[in-house]
């Protein structure tokens, strides 16, 4: 058997047990969901400040919009 066909089944061995293991993690989890991975709706990251890019760019024209009194030349 050629040596690259070994490192596929190997490959494909690695990754099946990876997706094995954690359908089981999640099924043994008492919540057993995966992890909020967006900023908006993960509350760790919320709390260190950090917020999405779309929340910040709203934020962003919102300041310039609201500008009373600006003569539109900045």
């Amino acid at each position: 058997m050629p040596s690259f066909a070994i490192l596929i089944l190997i490959s494909i061995a690695l990754v099946g047990f990876c997706v094995v293991a954690l359908a089981i993690s999640i099924i043994v989890k008492k919540n057993g969901k995966f992890p909020e991975r967006e900023i908006g709706k993960n509350k760790r990251l919320r709390k260190l400040g950090l917020r999405c890019p779309r929340q910040e760019e709203m934020m962003r024209w919102r300041k310039k919009s609201s500008c009373n009194g600006c003569s539109g030349d900045e």
